[in-house]
């Protein structure tokens, strides 16, 4: 079943591949969120072929409608809204689980989306929400080329981006994953669990630019398989009170 909110906003997501040691991760963390109602996968891509035969009442929300469409026609029994997840199309407390996937870093503010995962959670229900992040040794060779002019202020793992999650505050345009846990306190959401996920998502080109072109390659053979990323995946709970 597709459904087409009409005279929302939608933004855009662009998924790139997963891992499986993530996709384990996260659907551990959601299907050991025990929920009697309606589970929402806001901003869901193809997340809808992991989820919806393992979580009870299956919603997937997401603003790409080819997207949607595909997977509608892959998994007909899916049920897929296409609408906005910072304009959520739903009542205060409707779900019970909500999982939200590598969305909040394409963004411009994300409080909107941790505030409308907020609304539409029930009291005391769980959210599973996780970013890419940077690992600590990208953290600090971008930091130091940031410093020494060898790299753009953009330095993103993903042109959809628009802002990219780190241990430390890199450049002007990377914020700390830590930041988040304020997001969660001040929407009434607490967080119960956090788990870091290793994983090739950071494409090595980002790094490149901090590197004299003429060593590039020799770059790439030895250090393009240890760079690599992490998933940051917390499980929040909605308070009760």
């Amino acid at each position: 079943m597709l459904m087409e909110i009409s005279g929302v906003i939608l933004m855009s997501k662009t998924r790139e591949a997963v891992e499986k040691p993530y996709h384990n991760a996260m659907f551990s963390m959601a299907k050991n969120s025990p929920h009697a109602g309606f589970a929402l996968d806001m901003g869901c891509g193809e997340n809808p072929y992991i989820f919806h035969n393992q979580l009870n009442n299956y919603i997937g929300l997401d603003i790409d409608i080819n997207t949607l469409k595909k997977v509608s026609r892959d998994l007909p029994d899916a049920s897929l809204i296409c609408a906005s997840g910072i304009y959520a199309p739903f009542r205060h407390g409707t779900f019970d689980l909500i999982i939200c996937t590598e969305v909040l870093e394409h963004l411009e503010n994300p409080r909107k989306m941790i505030n409308e995962i907020s609304r539409v959670l029930t009291k005391g229900g769980t959210a599973v929400i996780s970013i890419p992040s940077l690992s600590l040794l990208q953290t600090i060779i971008l930091w130091i080329a940031h410093k020494v002019k060898k790299i753009s202020e953009k330095p993103y793992q993903s042109p959809n981006h628009v802002r990219e999650y780190a241990r430390f505050k890199v450049t002007p345009h990377f914020e700390r994953t830590s930041n988040l846990f304020k997001l969660f306190r001040q929407e009434g959401l607490e967080v119960r669990d956090i788990v870091t996920v290793q994983s090739l998502y950071t494409k090595p080109k980002i790094i490149y630019n901090i590197f004299l072109s003429k060593i590039e390659r020799a770059f790439q053979k030895l250090f393009s398989k240890h760079l690599i990323g992490h998933y940051t995946i917390f499980k929040v709970k909605k308070k009760r009170f």
